[in-house]
């Protein structure tokens, strides 16, 4: 082979090297650009649907915002917010607002019903009563949840509804008057607490109180003899006549009285049957 021959094969063998080598830093870039992507494409999918998010930890956050905002405060979007995610990982999880309002009425009235067996059947109402009142002072933005959830049985609880059955049939009552007497048990469980507890305005709350007792103090005797009578015990005390919820004058005693009255109303229809 002549020297020029031999130049020209050594220019063609460097020039194939470099190509290779550039081929494969090539190759390695790309699949380096690859695995970024992939990478940014996973994190970004983890942020959407909320890595460990679960309807538990959901629910836990709305009853935090409720307690916090109250009812017109609540937002899916804030609760997604509070968790650290986009909406539509919420919604992996619930379907809409009220399937989660109706979540949270279940999830605080979780545990409200005592076993049935261990006492009679008035003090099992009277702790099932308590029970249910002392979860509305502790999350009383709930409380207007209760009638169109609990009530109408959006919140379905068949183990609250099994126990009081079981209680209403260990009681004695009949078949023909269960349905009734299962009203009434549910009645006075939401009722009065509901009402205690019942939200105040948010707009500008103390101006509303110091006005509704301006009206209160100009109700004329001589037109309302019996109202002004009793006024003074009743204000801010009871009903309609008040402007402050239970979470800060609580109606003990007459929670005591309606308890009590239901029951001695129960015994009555018990002993009819």
């Amino acid at each position: 082979m002549t020297t020029s021959a031999r130049k020209a094969a050594r220019v063609e063998k460097t020039a194939t090297v470099k190509k290779a080598r550039g081929t494969g830093e090539g190759a390695g870039r790309a699949r380096a650009g690859e695995t970024s992507s992939a990478s940014r494409t996973r994190t970004k999918k983890e942020g959407t649907t909320g890595s460990g998010l679960s309807k538990e930890r959901i629910i836990a956050a709305a009853i935090e915002q409720i307690d916090r905002n109250g009812l017109m405060g609540f937002s899916l979007r804030d609760v997604a917010r509070s968790l650290g995610v986009y909406p539509s990982a919420v919604y992996w999880h619930v379907a809409t607002r009220d399937d989660l309002l109706a979540s949270v009425v279940e999830a605080t009235m979780a545990g409200v019903a005592p076993e049935p067996g261990n006492m009679s059947w008035q003090d099992w109402l009277r702790e099932l009563f308590s029970r249910c009142r002392e979860v509305i002072r502790r999350h009383p933005n709930v409380a207007q949840l209760l009638g169109g959830h609990l009530v109408a049985n959006a919140s379905l609880s068949p183990g609250m509804i099994d126990k009081i059955l079981t209680v209403l049939v260990t009681a004695g009552f009949k078949d023909d008057r269960i349905v009734d007497m299962y009203n009434v048990v549910i009645a006075t469980m939401v009722g009065f607490s509901t009402l205690e507890f019942a939200s105040m305005p948010t707009d500008d709350p103390a101006g509303w109180a110091a006005q509704l007792q301006e009206k209160v103090r100009a109700i004329p005797a001589l037109e309302f003899p019996t109202l002004a009578r009793y006024l003074p015990a009743m204000a801010n005390r009871a009903f309609i006549v008040r402007w402050q919820n239970g979470t800060d004058a609580a109606m003990d005693s007459s929670f005591r009285a309606y308890v009590e009255t239901a029951i001695a109303g129960m015994e009555r229809a018990l002993t009819r049957a």
